[in-house]
């Protein structure tokens, strides 16, 4: 990794290659769904990758949640010394369609004016955010700020965007609480996704008319072994990946389903598209949340 950015307070980030995440609560969607009250705030959910914008010294960079750098530049004001984190939108299906494909939604302020504020409240990391949002906009035409409404709303922003605009859903959040405190975010989307990495294709059943052909993508982690066999796929998708199942195996694929297994896997898995965006070591187990996993074990 290039030496971008050079003090050592980004070490946690820079050197143990990754960016922690808070654990988020999972909530189902209902029309009659009763937010809990500890959650106040709540934001869009986009189809992007977990990004951290760092800005230093007259330069700044962008990591994955695994730490390896997506993009990187220069900014003329030296003085900006801020961690962002946001959505970065880079080079999935679902910013391309929408034109928005190299920008940057932020979410929130862990570090600012040099100062590490994790432990301050989520409302004044907020007002941070939108500080540093404004001091760079200019000049990083990319950059934008994720919008932040009262929790009370989420019936219509899930009408609006989730439903209307395709969003994948909906982030709850505690405006009291510290970054990393335990369930202080909680999301909730129309449908269950995870990302897996292509491990080989099923064929089709003897018999029927698609007999010779590929019938699934069979999806596995990089540090689990599960296999699942996700459905879905169009007509040209089928003869694609029966004629060059090369080109695909090993490359990461988004998959949808009703609810998550502790194995891995999920109810009616149907393949989504291609995540050009992710890598393998995305596609961990973590991605199926806590609470379920701990049946795994039992």
């Amino acid at each position: 990794m290039r030496d971008v950015i050079g003090y050592p307070a980004m070490e946690k980030f820079i050197d143990s290659k990754r960016v922690d995440r808070p654990k988020f609560r999972e909530l189902i969607y209902r029309e009659d769904r009763e937010i809990p009250e500890q959650y106040d705030m709540v934001q869009m959910k986009m189809d992007g990758i977990w990004g951290c914008l760092i800005i230093n010294n007259g330069q700044w960079a962008i990591y994955s949640r695994t730490g390896k750098m997506k993009a990187d530049g220069v900014i003329s004001d030296s003085q900006i010394d801020v961690v962002l984190l946001g959505e970065f939108m880079y080079g999935s299906h679902w910013a391309n369609v929408r034109d928005i494909d190299g920008e940057f939604y932020i979410f929130d302020c862990i570090r600012f004016e040099g100062k590490n504020i994790e432990r301050k409240e989520l409302a004044e990391r907020t007002l941070c955010s939108e500080w540093a949002w404004e001091q760079c906009k200019h000049e990083l035409e990319w950059l934008d700020i994720l919008e932040t409404y009262d929790a009370g709303e989420w019936p219509t922003l899930w009408e609006h965007y989730i439903e209307g605009e395709g969003y994948e859903g909906l982030v709850f959040k505690d405006s009291t609480s510290e970054y990393q405190t335990r369930m202080a975010w909680a999301r909730m989307k129309n449908v269950v996704e995870v990302e897996y990495i292509c491990h080989s294709f099923r064929m089709a059943d003897e018999g029927t008319k698609y007999e010779g052909q590929v019938g699934g993508v069979i999806g596995t982690f990089i540090d689990k072994d599960v296999y699942v066999t996700c459905g879905g796929i169009t007509e040209e998708m089928r003869h694609d990946f029966t004629d060059n199942p090369d080109v695909y195996i090993g490359q990461v694929f988004k998959a949808k389903g009703n609810t998550w297994y502790p194995s891995g896997s999920i109810r009616h898995p149907k393949f989504m598209h291609w995540r050009d965006d992710k890598t393998p070591d995305d596609c961990t187990y973590d991605q199926i949340p806590e609470s379920v996993r701990a049946y795994a074990s039992k």
